[in-house]
């Protein structure tokens, strides 16, 4: 049996007794959590899931070992916003979590429950973006003890301008903040470099380390080598089974974000052009995926995990820093290459870049139609939603809006999203064998 699967039973075992605990005993819930992680880690190095391709399995290491690695001696780590570029922390020496990655994996725990409730009995509304809620439920729980910098940019979640600002007072911990203007051109760009300059001479003063610049610009090479590579696999995903699954989706997109400059994650890129150069071709529905899935529902996992029938072969959280036209600044110029990656991600701006980035990727997958999940709390992707939809569907793919949560399973209606996502996926089918039938008309008039 694959690694993941069993060890992550022992997470699944014991889940709401954590989140019973979780403010009374917040030290051995933290030691419990620490230890299921770490045997889930275990399992990715020694016993990974084969049903995944090769760099699928080492998405699910990677994403493991940076999230695992910042709670081994959480003091030393930072916590940063998703987009944020990480590669001034990794170049320090230092590890970089996201509320994303740390709720998500309490999620995967099933222990999510008891710190969203202590953080709504500390004033969060229960309105408040999961991920967010969660993270803070865990900081006011002290199940997460104080790192030694947090450090955010204004793209793309509303929560990230209260939550940091909230921990830093709550912690006493010095907060960095990235802000990002909406506009794409050369100032700025050289804006927002200025500002991952001045947060590295921070990050310098806080972890008393300094910055080896041929480091930086090492790791900075390596992402855009990596970014460069995510785009040339994109088309080979079309007609591709891929043996995805919601929770690779989130993996991946960990991946390609807080270890990003990495030569893990440059060899997982690698592997990724050979991997689906070589995959078998694939018969079932294509969606593209915008924004995160709930990869603990059962009845989505059974529609969408490894299924010959439907795969997502593409999502926004992947493919949102990849520049396909080109990049006006290379790693000789670090800050201003990941000042460009930031200002020019689908998630910064208006809307319309985010619906054009999922339209670009449903046209280069051939995909069957999109799944456009607004997770609960993100006014960003809910405000979006009929946007992106309309642009896609006008395009000629269909696309389902479908509410739920990302992280926190008490919002989730899950028969509900199981009938709608199912009744897209019929619909889809049929409108597949209608087309196909019009073509085999037309092709007899000929």
């Amino acid at each position: 049996m694959a690694g993941e699967s069993w060890v992550g039973g022992i997470l699944d075992w014991g889940g709401n007794l954590l989140s019973e605990y979780s403010t009374n005993a917040p030290d051995t819930v933290r030691w419990v959590l620490n230890r299921g992680f770490d045997a889930v880690r275990w399992g990715t190095r020694h016993l990974p899931n084969r049903r995944k391709l090769p760099s699928g399995q080492t998405a699910s290491r990677i994403a493991l070992e940076s999230v695992t690695r910042a709670l081994d001696d959480f003091g030393d780590a930072v916590v940063t916003s998703i987009w944020l570029p990480s590669e001034p922390f990794l170049a320090l020496g230092t590890n970089p979590v996201c509320a994303e990655a740390l709720a998500g994996f309490v999620a995967a725990a099933k222990s999510e429950a008891g710190f969203a409730a202590e953080a709504e009995a500390c004033g969060i509304p229960p309105t408040y973006c999961s991920y967010h809620r969660v993270l803070l439920g865990m900081a006011a729980s002290n199940v997460l003890e104080s790192p030694r910098m947090l450090a955010s940019c204004s793209v793309a979640c509303d929560a990230n301008n209260l939550t940091f600002k909230a921990l830093s007072r709550y912690w006493g911990t010095p907060h960095f903040y990235v802000d990002v203007p909406y506009e794409t051109d050369e100032a700025s760009i050289r804006y927002v470099a200025d500002q991952l300059r001045e947060m590295t001479h921070q990050a310098e003063e806080v972890f008393g380390r300094r910055l080896d610049e041929e480091a930086l610009r090492a790791c900075v090479d390596r992402t855009n080598r990596t970014l460069d590579n995510l785009q040339r696999a994109l088309p080979l995903r079309r007609g591709r089974y891929l043996a995805s699954d919601m929770g690779l989706e989130m993996q991946e997109a960990l991946a390609e974000h807080l270890w990003l400059g990495t030569p893990d994650t440059l060899a997982m890129s690698e592997q990724q052009l050979d991997d689906f150069a070589h995959a078998d071709s694939y018969q079932g529905l294509n969606l593209v995926w915008a924004h995160t899935p709930p990869f603990f529902l059962d009845s989505l996992k059974r529609l969408l995990n490894q299924s010959q029938e439907a795969q997502i072969v593409a999502s926004d959280m992947l493919y949102d820093q990849v520049l396909p036209e080109g990049r006006a600044f290379g790693a000789d110029q670090p800050f201003e290459s990941m000042a460009e990656r930031l200002v020019r991600c689908c998630f910064n701006g208006p809307a319309d870049r985010r619906a054009a980035r999922l339209l670009e990727l449903a046209r280069a997958t051939a995909a069957d139609g999109a799944v456009v999940f607004c997770h609960w709390g993100c006014k960003e992707t809910a405000g979006a939603a009929q946007l992106i939809s309309s642009t896609l569907e006008e395009a000629g793919f269909p696309t389902l809006v479908l509410d739920g949560d990302g992280c926190d399973r008490s919002n989730d209606m899950e028969g509900q999203m199981s009938t709608r996502l199912t009744a897209f996926l019929e619909m889809l089918r049929a409108r597949r064998a209608e087309l196909a039938a019009e073509g085999a008309g037309h092709g007899q008039a000929r």
